[in-house]
């Protein structure tokens, strides 16, 4: 028979009510990561006696928020709230502050300069917490503000030197009175810097978890240290910080990609003057917002003395080198390597029929294109090959290749030049520093390698398309692209453009004068009020909400919640079928339409709309 077990009384767990802090700052100001865009502003929670001495500025704890556990960050302690019921701090996550006052007050100016969440912000700043990095053993020493040298100044590379060897002399100059914080457009350039001064701690997404978490506390730490990093990096916390350079700030990989697009070179400008910083961009050739600096007196320019041998051959009949051109390139490769840089990479980015000269379009309506010599051409959209391809209009198989890529351009030149070695570096196949010595280096902008003795020439094949490519900044990055090739030569080298005689660019580059061009640029955009002398912002919505948007902004600059010069321009279509309105405003109105275009996402998220795509001041108004 079974023995049958005695019946047991189940037992009611009580948590037992934790007591609040007894110290004369018993309540917690924090921002939550939230997910709820108009909740964005601090919230007070009670500090339970138990975590009194951990919770300070910069620490990471969780709180309950409306039947969720979610993370917040400690902005400040106060004496008590105006809130009737306050909820109690349930965790603290890491006991290591990732944030004084000053990097939360940069943050939170930051939110305000680009319309957003702060936590959207502060994502970007602060790395993930790693608990293995947490138990090691942190120090880190209260630092006394300093009263610093103000000093803004706009540092241009000279030709024929390596960039890298020249800033690291200027930054170790810098470090008896403090740290500097170095800001580079990507991985490559952090590569390169770090061989010149290999003790820097860096600070880049590439780096595993671990790593970045435990360098940016590093950095926390002070102790005139050179800080190098991607865009995200210049929100790192450095308490002894005395310098910020930005190297080649009109790189579009210095703007964030996320909402809500903030870039590196105007956080930049704006913590040097939040922090009482020294300031120091670098470059070949400034952007136009820096150019416009440099004229109103609110940057010093540094010019580079030195000048190029600069040559120009014109197509005549849309080949790829003028045929005097050749001699002069021959010449080149007796005495070193040459290097090609084209505009596009792949094969062909256009096709056209032979016959009739139609544009060749897939059944989808995509852009056809033709990767390499031994692929079939496909469609740029649908990725459809097209293995039998014949034109819609008039049935003839044989397709003409438009917008030439660097492949194609590489096998013409090398039926140009029989019996020189020649290789391609571009996309993620770029050549390393010093893996070739000799021969051909074809090559898309911003992927040359640097040679040890220079290049004996720099050939800028079809440099036209770059300068008249549609956007508005094609003439600034195609002035960088010039300068930045050209000043890879030796010496002796000479620099060959395929453009037309009178393109001013070519003087601009011989005297190493970015300036020639553009100033004249700057008058063109002042006359037409575009950036950089307008606040520019562009609201992406779905098509069927844009007319009542446009309509709602029209009403608000009649009432004057708008400022009254706001220009409304659009709604223009975009490729994923949004409708984009672009608000452009002078400088002065600038505070006012961001405000008033943060409270309008505040409105949308608390009646539970989707948010617009807002980006302000974006690296391009048309893509």
């Amino acid at each position: 028979m079974a023995l049958v077990r005695p019946l047991r009384l189940k037992s009611e767990v009580v948590l037992k009510e934790r007591q609040a802090s007894t110290s004369s700052l018993p309540v917690a100001q924090v921002w939550v990561d939230n997910g709820v865009f108009h909740l964005d502003s601090l919230f007070d929670y009670l500090i339970p006696e138990e975590f009194d001495s951990l919770i300070q500025v910069g620490i990471r704890i969780e709180v309950p928020f409306n039947g969720r556990a979610v993370e917040a960050i400690v902005l400040n302690r106060i004496s008590a709230s105006h809130s009737v019921r306050l909820k109690v701090i349930s965790k603290v996550l890491s006991a290591i502050p990732v944030a004084s006052e000053k990097s939360l007050a940069l943050i939170d100016a930051v939110a305000q300069r680009w319309a957003a969440h702060p936590y959207d912000i502060l994502r970007s700043a602060i790395p993930a917490k790693v608990a293995s990095v947490d138990k090691e053993q942190w120090i880190f020493p209260d630092v006394p503000t300093q009263k610093n040298k103000s000093l803004r100044q706009y540092l241009q590379f000279p030709p024929y030197e390596d960039p890298n060897e020249q800033l690291s002399r200027f930054i170790q100059g810098l470090l008896s009175g403090g740290s500097v914080l170095v800001i580079v457009p990507d991985g490559r350039a952090i590569a390169r810097f770090s061989q010149k001064m290999p003790e820097s701690i860096i600070l880049d997404s590439a780096l595993d978890r671990a790593s970045r978490y435990r360098n940016f506390l590093r950095a926390r730490a002070g102790g005139k240290r050179v800080v190098l990093g991607t865009r995200s990096a210049i929100f790192a916390d450095i308490p002894d910080l005395i310098a910020i350079v930005v190297v080649d700030e009109g790189s579009e990989n210095l703007y964030e990609v996320r909402t809500p697009g903030w870039n590196a070179r105007d956080v930049a400008i704006l913590r040097s003057s939040k922090e009482d910083v020294q300031l120091f961009l670098a470059g070949y050739s400034p952007s136009s917002e820096c150019s416009l600096m440099i004229e109103d007196g609110e940057l010093d320019f540094k010019p580079a003395k030195g000048r190029v041998t600069v040559k120009s051959f014109q197509q005549e009949f849309s080949e790829l080198l003028p045929g005097r051109s050749i001699g002069e390139i021959r010449a080149a490769l007796k005495n070193g390597p040459v290097l090609f840089i084209a505009p596009r990479k792949g094969y062909a980015q256009a096709i056209t029929c032979s016959k009739c000269r139609n544009v060749a379009l897939c059944t989808c309506g995509g852009r056809l294109e033709k990767q390499s010599s031994s692929q079939p051409i496909n469609c740029s959209l649908c990725e459809i090959s097209l293995t039998d391809w014949r034109c819609a209009w008039c049935q003839s198989d044989r397709p003409f290749l438009m917008s030439r890529g660097s492949a194609r351009f590489t096998q013409e030149i090398g039926m140009a030049f029989p019996g020189i070695a020649i290789h391609q570096s571009e996309g993620e196949k770029i050549l390393e520093d010093g893996q070739i010595e000799a021969g051909i280096i074809v090559s898309t902008p911003g992927s040359a390698p640097r040679m040890k003795n220079g290049y004996a020439a720099v050939v800028i094949l079809e440099a036209e398309q770059l300068l008249t490519q549609s956007d508005l900044r094609a003439q600034e990055r195609s002035r960088e692209i010039f300068f930045s090739n050209c000043a890879l030569l030796n010496p002796k080298g000479v620099a060959i453009f395929i453009l037309a005689h009178a393109n001013p660019i070519i003087g601009s580059v011989a005297a190493w004068k970015p300036s020639l061009l553009s100033r004249a640029e700057l008058r063109e955009r002042s006359e037409v009020a575009l950036p950089p002398f307008v606040r520019a912002i562009t609201m992406d919505i779905n098509k069927g909400e844009s007319a009542a948007l446009l309509r709602g902004l029209e009403k608000s600059r009649e009432e004057n919640r708008l400022p009254e010069k706001t220009r409304l321009l659009g709604p223009s279509v975009l490729k994923n079928g949004e409708h984009r309105i672009l608000l452009l405003a002078p400088i002065e109105d600038g505070r006012n339409l961001v405000s008033l275009i943060h409270e309008f996402q505040r409105r949308r998220s608390a009646s539970k709309k989707s948010l617009v795509s807002i980006r302000i001041d974006p690296y391009s108004l048309s893509r």
